[in-house]
């Protein structure tokens, strides 16, 4: 029993680590290698978030930061989705025991007089057993002098060929962002086809760590349904090699949105960042590790939580009963996008 413990911990953790944002490394740009959009034109905000650990061996509590991502998916009142391991040890205020947590730089947004009222999300117990649970909902008293847009929920199951991924992640040794970064990618069609991540012929280079990366990446399927939970985005180029350049989620992006145009040119918002999956043991058979850059820029593989999943879905229905302003659709797609 403790084995099975340990190793669920040992692949949570880079997931679900709130001290340090989406994983346990650190990687050299927001959204790696992503171009800076205005919070405005894709409704993202910056969450600073306060959180507090007991320390067993000397008893007494440790007090950290992180800061997560956001989706402004309401107006009347302010609404926004983010993942809930970002709340994992947040420390709780209030006669309500609401998660200390704030709005970063909300001036840029048009939004001021900003009080929590209500959140909506799950223990961190219970996410880390169920990925389907990382989805959190805060809804805020603010005063908002803005025409920013709350992104839609869009619930068609249909995989679009195009998603752009957003947030405000920020890498290592490098200065904060004012603004988020995006990127636009191609999701997976099948999460079972682990030569989608590592292709072939990165298994005829090392076949024993391609193994073991393959039996890593088997066990995330296992923790959830993945064919209809997550969607997922590789590292890999027109070519099928690994590319450290292309765009992939980082540290401070977890809850940042994954988004679909539809077709009068809006963006809906299809899931929100989860998980970063990272197979740490480099090998001087596979090419890419020879450059000259840190293991932390080397994520295989990006999950995104899909929101129309029965489970999450029922989860944003009992906040919008609860008041939470959420507004779902499944207007056509941008013409330009192939959904077949």
């Amino acid at each position: 029993m403790w084995q099975s413990a340990l190793l669920l911990l040992r692949r949570t953790m880079p997931v679900m680590v709130a001290s340090v944002g989406l994983t346990l490394g650190h990687s050299s740009q927001a959204l790696i290698h992503g171009l800076t959009f205005p919070g405005m034109a894709i409704s993202t905000v910056k969450l600073s978030i306060k959180h507090a650990h007991f320390l067993q061996s000397v008893e007494k509590w440790e007090y950290y930061d992180s800061l997560c991502s956001g989706v402004i998916v309401g107006r009347k009142p302010l609404t926004l989705i983010t993942a809930a391991h970002c709340l994992k040890e947040v420390q709780l205020n209030g006669p309500k025991g609401l998660p200390v947590l704030s709005i970063v730089q909300p001036e840029l947004l048009g939004i001021e007089d900003i009080r929590l009222q209500q959140a909506f999300y799950r223990p961190f117990a219970a996410v880390a057993e169920d990925l389907t649970q990382d989805i959190a909902v805060l809804v805020f008293e603010a005063n908002i002098k803005s025409p920013i847009q709350a992104l839609r929920i869009r619930l068609d199951d249909l995989l679009p060929e195009s998603i752009m991924i957003c947030g405000y992640g920020r890498g290592y040794g490098e200065a904060d962002t004012r603004h988020p970064r995006c990127g636009e990618r191609k999701p997976l069609p099948d999460l079972s086809d682990f030569f989608q991540v590592l292709p072939r012929a990165y298994r005829e280079m090392d076949e024993m760590l391609h193994l073991q990366a393959q039996t890593q990446f088997a066990y995330t399927q296992e923790l959830v349904h993945a064919e209809k939970a997550l969607l997922a985005v590789n590292r890999l180029n027109d070519s099928d090699q690994y590319d450290h350049t292309i765009p992939m989620p980082t540290v401070g992006d977890s809850g940042g949105p994954w988004l679909v145009l539809n077709a009068w040119g809006q963006y809906e918002l299809l899931a929100i960042t989860s998980l970063v999956e990272r197979f740490y043991n480099p090998s001087a058979h596979w090419p890419f590790f020879q450059k000259q850059v840190p293991l932390s820029e080397y994520p295989y593989i990006a999950y995104g939580l899909r929101l129309s999943h029965p489970e999450v879905l029922g989860f944003l229905r009992y906040a919008q009963h609860s008041g939470a302003d959420i507004q779902f659709t499944s207007a056509p797609l941008y013409p330009f996008i192939d959904q077949h």
